[in-house]
């Protein structure tokens, strides 16, 4: 009886604390999305995770952090943080979907 005690008390934490995520607020679902820049390629999901990619390297799945006007994305061995300049707006004369992180324009792609 002890032992089982002794097993399920540490999972029943683990898995506490492992659904304890900052999901994104009603402001930060229009990030959500995949992005690119002429350097880098991005993808927010709507559940807090997403990718990162610069170009010509291999992109990897991370969590993503939107607060303080930044978006971090934040992965095992790595992190990368833009500064929001400009959030998600439509540009008149085309249409599209863009945005300013780190003063490179990001467009939205369909």
């Amino acid at each position: 009886m002890k032992t089982k005690w002794s097993l399920a008390i540490p999972a029943i934490l683990f898995l506490s604390f492992s659904s304890c995520r900052d999901y994104f607020t009603y402001e930060d679902l229009a990030f959500v999305g995949a992005w690119e820049s002429s350097k880098f390629y991005i993808e927010i999901y709507d559940d807090g995770y997403g990718y990162y990619q610069r170009r010509n390297r291999p992109g990897v799945e991370c969590e993503v952090r939107i607060r303080d006007r930044k978006i971090v994305f934040d992965w095992p061995g790595g992190r990368k943080a833009f500064c929001i300049d400009a959030p998600p707006s439509v540009e008149i004369n085309t249409g599209e979907v863009f945005m300013i992180l780190d003063g490179r324009t990001f467009y939205r792609l369909p």
